[in-house]
């Protein structure tokens, strides 16, 4: 697990993870690596460059420290988003993440999204696919004939969601969809959910998105972290947190990272791993 620490960018108002390399050997300049979560912004921070400590008393100031400026000029801010409030309301309280995210995750999968941002505000989570992903159904259609197309979409049914759909603007994209879920959508989901598992039994899937991403609240639950948001990838997921102390940070995981947590979570619960069914 890798861990960055997090501001908000300038360019899409989400969230860029940012973290000073730790060079093997002393040397007066370290490097400064930057990424966005949403958009293909970065700090205009190439590295830190430490200056030459004189003699000097213990009164006067330390080291200079010098910023190299890879590009200058300000980033216009597209979104109209407050920065995160201090105290996260009580029904979004850290306790219910996994539970919230599960379900979200359930109505996700029916969207059939290959990688997506999700954003914890004070009353709801948003979702949307990342600028320039594709949905998995698209993609495996993609080398299919034309008229093997039309055969399978002829009886393909509509894919709907639980979420209210809105519009907002990206900087890459321009103008997007994504997904609200408050929590009357989530408590319709879970209802719905819970009547589908009364219906069938079988092994829970540790591998679906809905239990990876059920994991994930769980861990910022029990840390008693807030959630401010969670940017999903094929090959990577990141989470978004304040701790108790207001610092915010990026936690980088690994698929494989986050099975291994979810194994270790339903060892707790009874020792029911590979036959435990969701309440």
């Amino acid at each position: 697990m890798a861990k960055y620490r997090a501001r908000l960018c300038p360019n899409c108002n989400y969230y860029v993870g940012f973290s000073i390399a730790k060079p093997r050997f002393k040397t007066t300049e370290v490097f400064v690596t930057s990424f966005c979560l949403n958009c293909s912004y970065k700090l205009p921070i190439e590295s830190i460059v430490h200056g030459v400590r004189r003699v000097a008393s213990p009164l006067r100031r330390g080291t200079l420290r010098l910023a190299k400026i890879a590009k200058r000029g300000e980033v216009p801010l597209l979104f109209d988003r407050q920065a995160p409030q201090e105290h996260a309301e009580k029904s979004l309280a850290p306790a219910n993440y996994g539970r919230h995210l599960r379900a979200i995750a359930q109505d996700i999968e029916h969207l059939r999204v290959r990688s997506f941002n999700l954003e914890c505000t004070e009353e709801s989570y948003l979702v949307w696919s990342r600028p320039g992903a594709t949905n998995l159904e698209t993609s495996s259609l993609s080398r299919l004939s034309k008229n093997r197309l039309e055969k399978l979409w002829k009886n393909k049914t509509e894919i709907r969601t639980q979420a209210q759909e809105e519009y907002f603007s990206q900087p890459c994209s321009g103008l997007s969809k994504r997904f609200r879920y408050s929590l009357r959508e989530i408590d319709r989901i879970e209802r719905e959910g819970q009547g589908r598992r009364r219906l069938k039994s079988g092994i829970t899937d540790g591998h679906s998105l809905s239990q990876l991403l059920r994991t994930l609240g769980q861990v910022v639950g029990e840390r008693g972290d807030r959630l401010l948001g969670i940017s999903w990838q094929e090959l990577s997921v990141s989470i978004v947190f304040q701790n108790a102390q207001g610092r915010r940070e990026i936690d980088v995981f690994r698929p494989d990272n986050l099975y291994d947590l979810w194994v270790k979570m339903y060892s707790r619960r009874g020792n029911r791993v590979l036959s435990d069914i969701p309440r």
